[in-house]
């Protein structure tokens, strides 16, 4: 997160120096400082609902007599939701593989049944529940 605005480095530069030059060198170093700070926050993905992709850090500005907000909030940073894979995703190119070489893929895989506790053929085919485990006949996982 930067700790000094563009306009706050301009300003210092011009309360710094009128020497083109040195406001240039002035200038890179204020950059490549704020680059460098580290993050004071960062989100907690696993707590936040899966449904949301963008956490906003901002200040709402509050007047005071009517203790409503303005409408321009001053924003800080948007930290946006990494992407990950499915769970089941090296499962899913497997299926795949074998879907290139045969008509019925869902041959070749079983499915854990909790009620049965037991691994059991698939028998339709299937898109891969985040929540079920799969496997290729054959595999031990």
């Amino acid at each position: 997160m930067s700790l000094l605005t563009e306009k706050q480095i301009s300003e210092i530069i011009d309360m710094a120096t009128q020497q083109d030059e040195f406001a240039r060198i002035l200038k890179l170093k204020f950059d490549n400082w704020n680059e460098n700070q580290p993050d004071q926050f960062e989100p907690n993905w696993d707590e936040i609902p899966e449904e949301v992709v963008e956490v906003q850090m901002k200040i709402d500005w509050l007047k005071p007599d009517t203790g409503d907000y303005y409408e321009d909030p001053f924003l800080i940073k948007i930290y946006t939701r990494p992407l990950r894979a499915h769970p089941h995703a090296e499962m899913i190119m497997k299926y795949a593989e074998v879907a290139a070489r045969r008509i019925d893929p869902w041959v070749e895989f079983e499915i854990y049944s909790e009620s049965f506790d037991n691994w059991i053929a698939l028998e339709v085919p299937t898109f891969f529940d985040s929540v079920l485990k799969y496997r290729q006949i054959g595999e031990i996982k």
